[in-house]
């Protein structure tokens, strides 16, 4: 099972870290390491280059999109998708400043409905994966 962070970036950092998302990836990790002591600093730093999430809004566009399929649930702010079919266990946390997936799925069915968003970035801090949401799915449609 993975886990991977979700955050929207706003537009202008978005233009500037396209072709060299590391950078990115750097600034959340540095976030993520950092120590209570610098948290205003660090507060700041992070809405400097990211967007809020309006949680009531990604929760409806992802229930609408998903609401009929088998094995959906919808509790509170946290989407579950169990795919029988495909072995698919998938669960979102829609949080006001990102969202987090746990899957067992890397091309789990939330990031092909998130990919309606722009700027998302995606980060699995654990393996140390990152990428932009729109080229993971300019990838799967070249591969699948």
């Amino acid at each position: 099972m993975r886990t991977f962070y979700i955050f929207k970036v706003n537009s202008d950092y978005s233009k500037l870290t396209r072709n060299i998302p590391s950078n990115l990836f750097s600034a959340y990790l540095n976030i993520k390491l950092s120590t209570q002591n610098n948290l205003e600093y660090l507060y700041n730093e992070y809405f400097s280059f990211t967007d809020s999430i309006k949680k009531k809004d990604i929760s409806s566009f992802i229930y609408s999109k998903l609401n009929k399929e088998d094995g959906y649930s919808l509790y509170g702010n946290t989407h579950m998708y169990n795919n029988y079919y495909t072995d698919e266990i998938s669960k979102l946390t829609v949080k006001s400043s990102f969202m987090i997936l746990k899957s067992n799925k890397v091309n789990s069915t939330f990031l092909t409905i998130l990919a309606h968003i722009p700027n998302i970035f995606i980060i699995d801090f654990d393996n140390k994966d990152y990428f932009w949401l729109s080229n993971f799915n300019n990838l799967r449609l070249v591969y699948e």
